[in-house]
């Protein structure tokens, strides 16, 4: 990895996903399950948990960027915009610095909606296989 290396990729956010996520962490907020509830507190209809969202950055690390055998170290997040079932998001990574002498990297972090708009964004450290 150098700096200025990004990454992309599109992945939907499906009710099944939000099912999931749901059942091993026992986050049941109706906001993911029902659109009347979603839609009195303000969103146009079902929204997919953050961290179902969020959740990707780790699958990208460890399969595409760097690959196998990659580890995190931190992780920031901020949640600008909604994401709604069945969205497909553009996750972009692109690594901003480097420690001198050792496979450790920071990678900002984002994803945006099919209007480009900002969904999530973040900072990254993770250590690549050496």
């Amino acid at each position: 990895m150098n700096i200025g290396d990004i990454y992309q990729e599109e992945i939907q956010i499906t009710a099944n996903l939000i099912t999931k996520f749901a059942d091993f962490s026992g986050d049941f907020n109706p906001v993911h399950f029902d659109d009347n509830a979603a839609i009195a507190q303000g969103f146009k209809g079902r929204i997919a948990h953050g961290m179902v969202s969020a959740s990707f950055f780790s699958k990208i690390f460890a399969n595409k960027f760097p690959g196998a055998g990659t580890i995190y170290l931190n992780q920031t997040f901020k949640f600008h915009a909604p994401v709604y079932v069945d969205e497909v998001l553009t996750y972009r990574l692109e690594v901003i610095a480097a420690k001198e002498g050792k496979p450790i990297y920071t990678v900002k972090t984002e994803a945006f909606g099919p209007d480009k708009l900002l969904k999530i964004s973040g900072e990254a450290v993770i250590r690549s296989k050496v």
